[in-house]
């Protein structure tokens, strides 16, 4: 199963949407079965793609496995997805916690290689919290790869030396992690966002890391989140889908290539 991490230390660069919106396209496009894991306290991933919403009572979410109890992902909405859930509890897991033993990071990649999982999923996406907390060191233990969603501006820039980072410590518990690249978000067409842009891909060349192509900015990415639909069936023929829709094929292709040219639409 491969493993991919969505996560910025900073908010509002649509890690969520990016999360949402790379798991649709791999399950209806390419067939993949997909397991959701929300790490971030605000549940905003699971609100958006659960069928219910679970009632605080409900065991067997993202909190419950840090905590060393049993997971149980719940179905959603949309074929070939289900998710691990988030509640608000995991606010109480933060990094004193995985220290003091109140919270296992080692767990989400033990559980990520149980047989009974691997015949269930072929990928794991996981929506990390900004900020480094238990989940989010669970997060880069577990996964094969982090996707760096950043909207362009100088603080999202700046931000990026200190995520970095970070990953460059969690290879010392995970060798095998690496960063599938930067993705822009929330693009659009002025000077300032070009030349920002140019700067990026310039100073990650250097350390031999990918730059994706831009997601547009665009208002139906709001209207999304109000409809509960992802971008491929609320509005598929937008800006956003469509450079969505090749950023997944661009990532499908790192490891089969065949798939994703089997995949029409994968480019604007």
């Amino acid at each position: 199963m491969r493993t991919t991490a969505i996560m910025n230390l900073k908010g509002g660069t649509a890690k969520t949407v990016t999360a949402i919106n790379m798991a649709a396209i791999l399950a209806r496009d390419y067939a993949q079965r997909i397991l959701l894991v929300d790490a971030d306290s605000q549940a905003n991933l699971t609100e958006f793609i659960s069928r219910t919403m679970p009632d605080g009572v409900t065991p067997g979410g993202f909190a419950d496995l840090l905590r060393g109890h049993e997971a149980f992902p719940l179905p959603t909405k949309l074929e070939n997805l289900s998710i691990l859930w988030a509640d608000e509890t995991l606010m109480e897991l933060d990094i004193t916690a995985a220290g003091t033993g109140a919270a296992d990071p080692m767990v989400l990649a033990g559980y990520l290689e149980r047989k009974d999982v691997l015949a269930r999923f072929d990928w794991c996406i996981i929506d990390c919290p900004p900020a480094f907390s238990a989940g989010a060191m669970a997060a880069l233990i577990a996964a094969d790869e982090v996707v760096i969603p950043m909207k362009l501006d100088a603080f999202g820039i700046r931000g990026m030396a200190n995520l970095l980072e970070q990953i460059r410590n969690m290879k010392r518990i995970n060798p095998d992690l690496e960063v599938a690249g930067v993705l822009p978000t929330m693009f659009y067409p002025t000077p300032n966002q070009r030349e920002a842009e140019e700067k990026l891909r310039a100073s990650l060349l250097t350390g031999y890391i990918r730059c994706f192509h831009h997601i547009r900015r665009s208002t139906k990415v709001d209207d999304m989140t109000f409809a509960q639909s992802p971008l491929i069936y609320s509005s598929p023929k937008s800006g956003a889908a469509r450079d969505y829709k090749l950023f997944v094929r661009r990532m499908v292709a790192d490891a089969d290539p065949e798939l994703a040219e089997s995949v029409e639409g994968g480019e604007r």
